[in-house]
């Protein structure tokens, strides 16, 4: 059964969201399109949140094979180009990730 992972996380104080844009649409979408272990990947922009400021800049929302088939997937070589370039933008230290398995409704 696939997986679902959602990350999210801050942009550095000195990343624009621009620059930011341009790195998901050019580096980091095409990557994981690519990737055999990722069946699907969205990245939003939080906009905002119901109570007051947003408490992440960036939500992605990924549908893997698995999260250990993802974790290979981030740490291998074709990767390389996500990986080198996601630092310069993606505040590390704020990084949330949790995998999950959809609970599935059916009629009987």
């Amino acid at each position: 059964m696939p997986t679902r992972v959602f990350t999210m996380y801050n942009l550095r104080p000195e990343a624009s969201i621009e620059a930011f844009r341009k790195f998901s649409l050019e580096i980091d979408q095409p990557t994981c399109a690519q990737m055999p272990a990722c069946l699907r990947f969205e990245v939003f922009v939080v906009k905002g949140e119901g109570s007051s400021k947003p408490f992440f800049q960036i939500v992605e929302d990924i549908e893997v094979e698995s999260w250990e088939a993802w974790q290979d997937t981030t740490k291998s070589p074709a990767f390389a180009r996500v990986n080198e370039a996601w630092p310069l933008l993606g505040d590390a230290s704020s990084v949330v990730s949790i995998f999950c398995e959809k609970i599935e409704y059916g009629l009987p």
